[in-house]
């Protein structure tokens, strides 16, 4: 009965926030921290990611690098680790990737922090453990979790050095200069959404020579034909991303359906894109997807019509195609850093009661 109350309280809060009753959370300053500013000298900091899944790899560990430099920036002894065990001392912060420590495995009384970007029907039931909730993929989501803890903050996904350099490269010859590959990149769950679009591509791709290229699990790459499309699916890995970037004229990001796998979402898959230099679709059924697009006038559409007339309007259209490619990188190096995430995750482990004031 427990479970089921819990399951028609989260989606409860979900359309409520869908329909605009929103709950508050807490915005972090990406602004550089100063350092006369009053900051804790010696901090005991643990990021527990008990599974190195994709989420835990770009928002922890992707981030630690330019967290820890930052923190050496400012002259401070702050111990911060990662690792899938909980360490046997005493913390200051545990913060817990989609995780719940169990009675008795943390030592101490360290303030405990949920991280996470999506699965909030998974730990709805238990938020009330944590002190804080740290949301990383939308604004959206942050709200939907602030029904059901009052202290959410919401700290963005962000992109490494080694990606805007791998964009400035590639941003050195045109898009329509690379080939004629479409990029797509995601996980298996989103994959469905892609071949709801495998009509739309094969209209569009009549006469055309294209290559689409399906970045995403772990299977072994395969080939196979959509009508006129080739279509060349390998499993995800970072040096496959960069290679298929490099190759790439344009890329696509259609969202699936519900509201729990849409309208949540982060902008993530988009903005990385963008990070390697090229240009992207993006689907407006997304708002974390719009308000970044918005930045720079990036192309989002929602219907077959739309992605069939944005696909063959960009697709030969060299200068349209630099321009966005150029700004849309532009923005992310702008605006979603880990240089920047590490300035958050300073101001928020800072003071926990008053993180906007630093």
């Amino acid at each position: 009965m427990g479970s089921k109350l819990t399951k028609i309280g989260f989606h409860l809060a979900l359309y409520a926030s869908y329909l605009g009753w929103r709950r508050p959370f807490e915005e972090i300053s990406k602004e550089s921290v100063d350092p006369t500013a009053a900051l804790p000298k010696k901090l005991r900091i643990f990021f527990w990611t008990p599974a190195l899944s994709p989420g835990a790899h770009v928002i922890v560990h992707e981030m630690l690098p330019s967290l820890k430099e930052a923190v050496r920036d400012l002259g401070l002894d702050w111990e911060i680790e990662a690792n899938a065990t909980v360490p046997d001392r005493e913390l200051d912060w545990l913060v817990c990737f989609k995780a719940v420590p169990k009675t008795g495995q943390v030592r101490g009384s360290p303030r405990k922090v949920l991280l996470i970007c999506d699965q909030a029907e998974v730990y709805w039931g238990e938020v009330d453990q944590f002190d804080e909730v740290v949301a990383t993929s939308s604004r959206a989501f942050a709200s939907l979790l602030a029904w059901q803890h009052k202290r959410v903050s919401f700290i963005p996904e962000s992109e490494t050095p080694l990606y805007l350099e791998r964009g400035r490269e590639n941003l050195a010859r045109d898009p329509v200069a690379r080939g004629n590959v479409l990029l797509w990149h995601g996980g298996k769950y989103s994959l469905p959404a892609l071949v709801d679009l495998r009509p739309t591509l094969e209209r569009w791709a009549q006469g055309k020579s294209v290559n689409l290229h399906v970045i995403g699990g772990q299977d072994a790459p395969s080939k196979d034909q959509w009508g006129p499309l080739a279509v060349e699916f390998f499993p995800w890995s970072k040096q496959q991303l960069f290679a298929s970037a490099a190759q790439a004229r344009l890329a696509i990001v259609p969202a699936l359906r519900s509201l729990k796998l849409s309208w949540l979402k982060p902008a993530s898959r988009v903005r990385c894109l963008y990070a390697l230099g090229v240009p992207a679709i993006g689907d407006d059924r997304v708002p974390d997807v719009v308000e970044f697009m918005r930045m720079f006038g990036g192309p989002t559409v929602s219907s077959s019509q739309q992605w069939l007339e944005q696909l063959s309007g960009l697709w030969d259209d060299a200068g349209a195609l630099k321009q966005i490619a150029g700004q849309g990188h532009a923005a992310v190096a702008r605006e979603f850093t880990t240089r920047q995430t590490a300035w958050q995750w300073i101001r928020y482990l800072s003071m926990p009661t008053a993180v906007s004031k630093i």
